[in-house]
C-alpha cells in the first residue's frame, strides 16, 4: 500500500521507528515533520488510517498486536491451546509448567508493550490536532468522525494494556496500573497510573468516541456499533454487570449486523467471509498489504501455516457436540495432526488459513457472550436459558446444559472459547473472573495466588530506560 512516514517515540523517549508503515487505504506517499504533519482533513484521514495499520504485524516483529500476537497469546497462556513438541521455538516457553514465559526478558511481552504504546503515541499525536482541522467538502466524512476513531483506538489499547499488565479492577495492588500518556510529548518518562485512573480514562475516551463517531465507517474502522461493543467489554472489566448487559443488548438490537448462522460457519474465515454481516471491525489485509508467511497469524497456527505448531487440546475439542457445526470446519482432529508425536494428539485450528484474510477483532456474537457473563452475575437463571437457546439455535441442535453456580460461568466462557478461539479472549476471560486452570496438555497451572495470573511483568527495556516505573510486585 501507499505510505506515510510518522516518527514514533515511546514513553522512554527512545526513537523506535521512523520507517514507512502501511495504511488501510490507497493514498499518495507523504513525508513531513511531526510539528506540521496534519494540516487538513485529507491528511488527518491518512493519519487515522495509519492507526489501524499498527493493529497489523510487520516483518521485523517490532509491530505485532491485534493481528497476530495478542490473539495467539490469549490462547497459549490459557487452558485450551498449546505449542506442539516439534516447534520453531516461537512461544515454546508458554508450555513450560515452571512459567518461564513470564519474565521481564520475554521478547513477546516486550513486543506487546511496545506495540500498544506505539498505537497510543500515534493516537495522541492525531488527537493533538482536535479542533484545529476544518471540514473539507471534498473529503468524505468529517474531522469529528476521525478524531472519534482515534479516541476509540486509544481506549482499546489502554484496555488491553491494563488487562494484561495490571491486576483486575478492584484487585490486589490497585496502584499498579500502566503509564497513561495523553499527549504526544517525546522523551517523557511516566510512572504507572493507578488501575482506576486507567479505567477512568478508557471510559472518558469511549464516551468521547461515542459522541463523535458515526455509523457508516464500514468494517475496517471503528463506528458506533464498535464503540457499544467496547463499552460492553469495559463494563465487564469494572464489574458493572447491568451496564455490560445494556451495551451488549444495544449491539444485539443493531439491525445493521446479523448473528452468524450455522450455515455461515464453514466459510466465515475464508476471504469471502470478510463481507459477512456478523463483522463489526476487522484488520485489513489484502494482496497489496500482507503480513508474510513468517509473521501473520497463519505462521504458527493450523496445518496450513509455515510452522504448523500451535493447536487446540483434545479436551477443548471434546466439548463440541457430535452435531456441532464447528466440528470439522473450524476445528479438526484429522489429517496432519495425527502424524505428530504429541499425546493426546493436537486439534487443528482452521480459522485463519490465508494470509490475506482480514483479522476479526469485533463481531456481533461477542455481544451474546458479554451479555451471558453479565447475566451470570445478575440473573443466572436467564443466563442459563439464553446460553441454551443460542447454542441450540446457532451451533449445535443437540446441546443442553443445566449446571449452576461456578459451573455455569465456566460453561459460558467455554462456549465463548469454542466460538471465539483465536480471537483474543481466553486468558483475559479466565483472569477477569478469577478462574484457576490447569492446561491438560502442558500441565501449566495458574491460580489467583500466582503473580503470573495477576499481571504480566514489565519488559526489562522499559525498566532500564524509565527509572520512575515500578515492576509489578512478585516479579
Amino acid at each position: 500500500m501507499k505510505k506515510i512516514k510518522i516518527l514514533l517515540i515511546l514513553l522512554t523517549g527512545v526513537v523506535v521507528s521512523s520507517c514507512q508503515n502501511d495504511f488501510s487505504e490507497e493514498l499518495p506517499p507523504t513525508t513531513f515533520p511531526l510539528n506540521e504533519a496534519i494540516t487538513n482533513e485529507k491528511v488527518l484521514n491518512t493519519a487515522v488510517n495509519g492507526l489501524y495499520g499498527y493493529y497489523q504485524t510487520n516483518g521485523d516483529g517490532s509491530i505485532n498486536s491485534y493481528g497476530a500476537l495478542l490473539p495467539t497469546l490469549q490462547e497459549l497462556l490459557g487452558d485450551n491451546a498449546f505449542v506442539a513438541l516439534v516447534n520453531s521455538n516461537r512461544f515454546s516457553t508458554t508450555r513450560d509448567p515452571n512459567l518461564t514465559f513470564y519474565t521481564q526478558n520475554s521478547a513477546d511481552i516486550a513486543t506487546v508493550w511496545a506495540s500498544l504504546y506505539k498505537i497510543i503515541a500515534n493516537a495522541n499525536f492525531v488527537l493533538g490536532y482536535e479542533g484545529k482541522i476544518s471540514d473539507d467538502s471534498n473529503t468524505p466524512g468529517t474531522p469529528n468522525n476521525l478524531f472519534g476513531q482515534a479516541y476509540a483506538v486509544r481506549a482499546m489499547a489502554y484496555t488491553t494494556l491494563v488487562s494484561l499488565f495490571s491486576d483486575n479492577f478492584n484487585g490486589s495492588n490497585p496502584e499498579f496500573g500502566v503509564p497513561l500518556p495523553l499527549d504526544f510529548k517525546p522523551g517523557t518518562n511516566l510512572p504507572r497510573g493507578s488501575v482506576k485512573q486507567v479505567y477512568d480514562q478508557i471510559f472518558a475516551d469511549l464516551t468521547k468516541a461515542a459522541s463523535l463517531v458515526g455509523t457508516t465507517n464500514g468494517s475496517r474502522k471503528f463506528n458506533a456499533a464498535a464503540i457499544d461493543l467496547l463499552f460492553s467489554r469495559y463494563y465487564l472489566t469494572v464489574k458493572n454487570y447491568p451496564q455490560a448487559d445494556t451495551y451488549a443488548q444495544k449491539v444485539l438490537n443493531n439491525t445493521a449486523y446479523t448473528l452468524l448462522p450455522s450455515s455461515g460457519v464453514a466459510n466465515f474465515f475464508n476471504v469471502a467471509g470478510e463481507t459477512n454481516a456478523e463483522i463489526i471491525f476487522q484488520i485489513d489485509y489484502n494482496a497489496l498489504d500482507l503480513p508474510g508467511a513468517n509473521d501473520g497469524i497463519t505462521a504458527t497456527w493450523s496445518s496450513t501455516g509455515r510452522y504448523k505448531q500451535n493447536f487446540a487440546t483434545q479436551t477443548f475439542f471434546n466439548k463440541l457436540g457430535a452435531d456441532d457445526v464447528r466440528r470439522g470446519t473450524w476445528y479438526r482432529n484429522t489429517g496432519y495432526v495425527l502424524t505428530l508425536a504429541d499425546n493426546p494428539k493436537p486439534i487443528d485450528v482452521m480459522k485463519y488459513t490465508a494470509t490475506d484474510r482480514d483479522i476479526v477483532v469485533l463481531r456481533k456474537t461477542e455481544a451474546v457472550f458479554n451479555q451471558l457473563e453479565a447475566l451470570y452475575y445478575t440473573n443466572p437463571v436467564e443466563a442459563l436459558a439464553k446460553l441454551n437457546t443460542w447454542v441450540k439455535t446457532y451451533r449445535d441442535v443437540g446441546y443442553t446444559y443445566a449446571g449452576t453456580g461456578t459451573d455455569l460461568l465456566k460453561e459460558i466462557l467455554m462456549q465463548k472459547n469454542l466460538e471465539m478461539f483465536l480471537e483474543g479472549f481466553r486468558y483475559s476471560d479466565l483472569k477477569r473472573n478469577g478462574l484457576a486452570f490447569k492446561n491438560p496438555q502442558t500441565q501449566v497451572e495458574l491460580t489467583s495466588a500466582k503473580v503470573q495470573f495477576k499481571a504480566l511483568p514489565l519488559p526489562q527495556a522499559e525498566l532500564n530506560t524509565n527509572l520512575g516505573i515500578k515492576q509489578f510486585p512478585g516479579y
